[in-house]
């Protein structure tokens, strides 16, 4: 396990050089899985060209990142809670934030990763109230097991997805596998990746799923950057 974690967090550091993150080898192997899965969508877009940086609750620039360890609303500040900033050319900007509820379709679901514009968060922050789904770019779920995956985060899965808004973006990822999860989500419109690990194909894989999101996203606002 520490192995493993300690893999993670070499992903971490090189993926988001400009901030400190909290985690070490003692932290529990699902919650760094989480923060890698974040320092990928920050090096995707960094590949497509975004300017990066980091910011908490009242939109401040910081250096020491905290991310949340259990679902959280996006709007409370009191816990200095930071998320990452993404700035494509004239596009409007992104925020991403960890651990978040999204107001759904008939309830409110959790997002391990949340994308979503800043006229959103701004929003649900200045109204004090969590942001609606149809207004978020991608949500993404993350699982880390050393055993098979559970048929049951699939089925899971998809019943939060299916509450969320048919507009939105929304991506399963997890580091294990099994043949009863691949059958559920096989299914289903949706993407998902299996084994997704440092150096892996299916590492590289997320990372495309989340440059054509951002790329669909940008192209509403700046035709002249190219992703």
């Amino acid at each position: 396990m520490t192995a493993a974690v300690t893999q993670l967090l070499a992903e971490l550091a090189a993926a988001m050089p400009t901030v400190r993150t909290p985690f070490t080898t003692a932290d529990r192997a699902e919650r760094v899985y989480e923060a890698y899965i974040f320092a990928q969508v920050v090096a995707s877009a960094a590949e497509c060209g975004a300017l990066i940086s980091y910011e908490n609750g009242s939109e401040a620039q910081v250096k020491d990142l905290l991310l949340r360890g259990a679902p959280g609303a996006l709007h409370v500040r009191d816990r200095g809670f930071t998320h990452a900033l993404l700035q494509f050319g004239n596009a409007r900007p992104i925020e991403m934030h960890v651990r978040v509820k999204v107001q759904g379709k008939s309830f409110a679901s959790e997002s391990d990763i949340l994308l979503l514009d800043t006229k959103t968060a701004r929003e649900s922050r200045d109204k004090r109230k969590l942001p609606a789904a149809v207004g978020c770019l991608l949500s993404i779920e993350c699982k880390y097991y050393l055993v098979p995956l559970p048929r049951d985060e699939a089925i899971h899965y998809l019943g939060v997805r299916s509450n969320l808004s048919a507009k939105m973006q929304s991506l399963f990822v997890t580091n294990s596998f099994s043949a009863p999860a691949n059958q559920c989500l096989g299914g289903e419109p949706w993407p998902y990746e299996f084994g997704v690990l440092p150096g892996t194909r299916f590492q590289q894989y997320v990372r495309a799923h989340i440059r054509q999101i951002v790329k669909r996203f940008i192209v509403t606002f700046d035709l002249s950057h190219r992703t």
